[in-house]
């Protein structure tokens, strides 16, 4: 096979009909005709000799098995021509571009506003995309290609998986305001071990606080599970237990009109880093590199 028969062009079609779920959806996005968008992956499939999409006319084309392994590549190859292009234009002073990251759930409300308000303020020429997915999606989304950055706690991270730490976040606890140790300037979870616990139960959330409170020696009584930090809080703010988290909302108040209190932990105080995680297997672009910076500036100091 020739290179040459390979284009940017197909490839950029194969990524985005597989993204968005149809021909008519990309040929849309690219201004195109759906019939053009079919003609070119068909193109793509002939030159690489094997099928890349099942076309379906009542659910739409999806990517066969060599597809996903296709798309992978093909997410890449376009990123750093991309990548390429941009320097060209730039002569190495812009950063422009489309930067798709991804974000754990529970972080997300803490920096994804400040990162969509910022980066376009400091880079006017980045894009930048996000989406919301657990830890073990979020690197399989950092291995196939599907996001090139993702904000996550530095738990449950594999070997192929770089990180920069962004910045840490101690535990805490989360009492009732009226709680006999709301008011106290730092409480001991050995003190707390023998009342119902509310499990936040994001994972690894749960398994990450079992573990640490395991290591200390302490068993809690875990009275209700809930994978939504509200949810946590508000049944915190009602009175029926107590909780660990990481991140401190700048407020008090849950959702459902209570309160919570929070507390500093005065025996398990080792913080967890929030990271910015890449594959260790593919070079950084320019993009990345922008993005990591801004946020080790927006968020250091916390």
């Amino acid at each position: 096979m020739l290179l040459s028969q390979v284009t940017l062009r197909q490839l950029e079609h194969l990524v985005l009909t597989a993204e968005l779920g149809t021909f008519a959806a990309a040929a849309a996005r690219l201004h195109v005709s759906a019939a053009a968008v079919s003609l070119s992956i068909g193109e793509l499939e002939r030159s690489l000799g094997v099928q890349l999409l099942v076309r379906r006319r009542a659910k739409g084309p999806t990517p066969t098995a060599a597809g996903l392994e296709v798309l992978a590549d093909a997410r890449r190859v376009l990123a750093h021509a991309g990548e390429l292009e941009s320097a060209a234009r730039s002569f190495g002073t812009e950063v422009r571009g489309r930067l798709v990251i991804g974000c754990f759930p529970t972080i997300s409300p803490y920096v994804l506003g400040r990162i969509l308000e910022g980066v376009p303020r400091l880079h006017p020429e980045l894009e930048v995309d996000f989406v919301e997915d657990s830890v073990e999606g979020l690197q399989r989304r950092l291995r196939e290609g599907s996001c090139e950055l993702a904000i996550m706690y530095d738990i449950g991270i594999e070997a192929d998986v770089a990180t920069t730490p962004l910045y840490s976040c101690p535990p805490y606890a989360v009492l009732a305001p009226d709680h006999p140790l709301a008011r106290s300037a730092g409480v001991r979870v050995a003190d707390l071990i023998a009342e119902p616990m509310i499990m936040i139960d994001m994972p690894p959330s749960a398994e990450f606080f079992l573990a640490t409170l395991d290591r200390a020696g302490l068993r809690p009584w875990v009275r209700h599970r809930a994978s939504g930090i509200e949810t946590v809080r508000s049944l915190v703010g009602r009175g029926m237990g107590w909780s660990l988290l990481l991140h401190r909302p700048q407020t008090a108040a849950s959702y459902d009109g209570g309160s919570v209190a929070h507390v500093a932990l005065t025996d398990l105080t080792d913080p967890v880093d929030v990271v910015a995680a890449r594959s260790a297997d593919v070079r950084p672009t320019r993009r990345v590199e922008a993005f990591v910076s801004f946020c080790l500036a927006e968020f250091g100091t916390r």
